[in-house]
C-alpha cells in the first residue's frame, strides 16, 4: 500500500467519482482509476462499487477513509517537522524510517524504503535519486 494510493483513493471519497477525483490529484483519469485498482488489489476486497459514473463505498470501503486521513495527516505532520528540522534521529535521511512515495522503482536496492519520500542526494541507494 502507498501513500499515493491512499490519497487518491480518499480523493474519490470527497469528490464523488473517479473523474473529479483525477482533476484535483491533477492526473488522468485512467491513472487514478488504477492507482485505486491496485490498492483493493492487495487486501483482495472492492472499495467502491462502480454502477456508470457513480462510485459507492462498498465492502471494507467505509472503514478506510478515518485510517487513511489519519495516515496521511501523521505524514504531513512529520513532514512539517522534517523540514523545521525537529525530527528524531531515526527520521534523518538515509536511515530507512521514512515511507517513500515511489512505487517500487523508488526503493533502495537493499529492499528499505527511500528517506523522506523524495529522491534528494542525501537518500544513499534510491533508484530514483541522482545520488543513487
Amino acid at each position: 500500500m502507498e501513500i499515493r494510493q491512499l490519497r487518491h483513493f480518499l480523493a474519490v471519497v470527497t469528490h464523488g467519482g473517479f473523474t473529479a477525483a483525477a482533476r484535483a490529484e491533477l492526473i488522468v483519469r485512467s491513472a487514478l482509476s488504477t492507482s485505486v485498482r491496485n490498492l483493493e488489489r492487495e487486501p483482495g476486497a472492492e472499495l467502491f462499487g462502480r454502477t456508470g459514473r457513480r462510485v459507492i463505498l462498498t465492502g471494507a470501503g467505509p472503514a478506510l477513509p478515518p485510517s487513511a486521513r489519519s495516515v496521511l495527516a501523521a505524514r504531513r505532520s512529520r513532514a512539517g517537522r522534517d523540514r523545521r528540522g525537529d525530527h528524531a534521529p531515526a527520521d534523518r535521511p538515509g536511515s530507512g524510517a521514512a515511507l517513500c512515495e515511489h512505487p517500487p522503482a523508488g526503493t533502495r536496492p537493499d529492499g528499505g524504503p527511500c528517506a523522506g519520500g523524495r529522491p534528494a542526494p542525501a537518500t544513499p541507494g534510491c533508484r530514483r535519486s541522482s545520488a543513487g
